[in-house]
């Protein structure tokens, strides 16, 4: 004899397990940022010194100002968005993110901008070598603390978990070496922001083995 309807539902309401409910988003992102931000400020500082002058700098220049706090936007609402998406939404991933990859485009555009116009004379001030190589290593430590934040949720798009969460983890220290190292767009570019893509490239292949929940 078949079962009823009501009874199949009552048979798989039983079998179920309770499962957590994620806790806040917004709780959880301010945390990570906090963390890492404290993090890299202290693992910089260790690396050497900041650039002589920069607090005048972003005093005496809005445009530094302006590209100072847009890195910081960039950090924060792709660290959010990278929570946000590990709790389950009918959005798709470009919907979700849209704000974030703006403010990224939006971040580049300033110093690529700057290339013909920068907002700083352009000087060796405070040249640090291997400053690509510290913003990715500095990146390195939020980024797994990042992921191990996310796999507590409920990811279901763990290569976009993973590329956000590094793409924010190299925010970070990526900024800090606006006012750590020379100011030079075109260095910028290729010493300051581009090894954010290499943490980004890292998450995306990370996110698929590091999120798989048993």
């Amino acid at each position: 004899m078949r079962p009823s309807r009501s009874q199949l539902i009552e048979a798989l309401v039983a079998e179920l397990d309770s499962v957590r409910r994620p806790g806040r988003t917004a709780l959880t992102a301010s945390a990570w940022l906090l963390g890492s931000w404290a993090f890299v400020l202290a693992i910089t500082l260790a690396a050497g010194p900041l650039r002589p002058g920069f607090a005048s700098q972003l005093l005496e220049s809005p445009r530094f100002l302006a590209e100072s706090l847009l890195g910081v936007a960039v950090g924060v609402v792709l660290a959010s968005a990278a929570l946000r998406l590990a709790i389950p939404a009918p959005a798709t991933p470009w919907q979700r993110n849209g704000l974030g990859l703006f403010l990224l485009t939006a971040w580049i555009g300033a110093y690529l901008y700057g290339l013909w116009d920068p907002a700083l004379e352009p000087s060796m001030l405070g040249k640090r070598e291997g400053c690509w190589l510290q913003t990715l290593l500095f990146g390195a430590p939020p980024l797994a603390a990042g992921l191990w934040l996310v796999r507590r949720l409920a990811p279901l798009h763990r290569i976009w978990n993973g590329a956000l969460l590094g793409a924010a983890a190299g925010a970070l220290p990526g900024l800090l070496m606006q006012i750590a190292c020379m100011y030079v767009p075109g260095h910028i570019l290729v010493a300051h922001v581009a090894p954010l893509f290499g943490l980004a490239a890292l998450g995306a292949l990370l996110g698929p083995l590091a999120l798989r929940r048993p």
